[in-house]
């Protein structure tokens, strides 16, 4: 009866021993899954968009420039078409909803922009324009280190998380291997003292 016993609480053990793996196995990947997506989207939604961000406030600023010293020629701006494709491309990427509301802004903004300097309209409004999207710019900016520092957070409470897992899989797996030992030395005592006692 003893040795049943034994043998249950042994299979218990291992059986614990087992699942306390798998669970630590499954949250470990799932921590490390976060860190990647993290890591993913800072690089594609933050890193890249800033890249979007500064270009665009380079072509602006070169606009301002130009009208700061021609008060004639309008129609001598400097044209960058590609600024379109930028905002095709900043709008692919993953926004929150103050992104889309600060690039959906910005759009309307260079849309205005546009309709100005095709008409060769009135100076102060081109600046005043100008002005907004700059705005919306510095905006869109502070998004991206406001996300980004979100993003780099999380990443960090993920690696806590296996570090403290990792720590708690190592001192369960220690009183699993003692308990283990305990039943063993149990085992043999109890052989060994029937020995005895047949003997005598």
């Amino acid at each position: 009866m003893g040795n049943i016993k034994q043998r249950i609480n042994s299979g218990f053990i291992l059986a614990a021993a087992f699942l306390l793996v798998l669970a630590s196995n499954r949250l470990n990947n799932r921590n490390f899954s976060t860190v990647e997506q993290g890591v993913d989207s800072v690089f594609e939604d933050r890193l890249v968009v800033q890249e979007y961000i500064y270009t665009l406030n380079n072509y602006f600023h070169e606009k301002e420039l130009f009208l700061a010293n021609n008060a004639v020629y309008l129609d001598k701006m400097p044209q960058h078409p590609d600024i379109k494709n930028i905002l095709v491309d900043f709008a692919n990427t993953e926004l929150t909803i103050d992104e889309s509301l600060h690039l959906e802004e910005l759009r309307e903004n260079y849309a205005a922009l546009k309709r100005l300097e095709d008409d060769q309209g009135n100076k102060e409004k081109i600046i005043s324009v100008l002005n907004s999207i700059s705005n919306n710019l510095d905006e869109l900016s502070a998004v991206q280190l406001s996300e980004g520092k979100q993003l780099t957070q999380r990443s960090k409470r993920s690696l806590g998380m296996n570090q403290l897992l990792s720590t708690l899989e190592i001192v369960f797996l220690i009183i699993i291997g003692i308990l283990f030992i305990v039943i063993v030395f149990k085992r043999e005592k109890s052989s060994g003292m029937k020995l005895v006692e047949e003997d005598s």
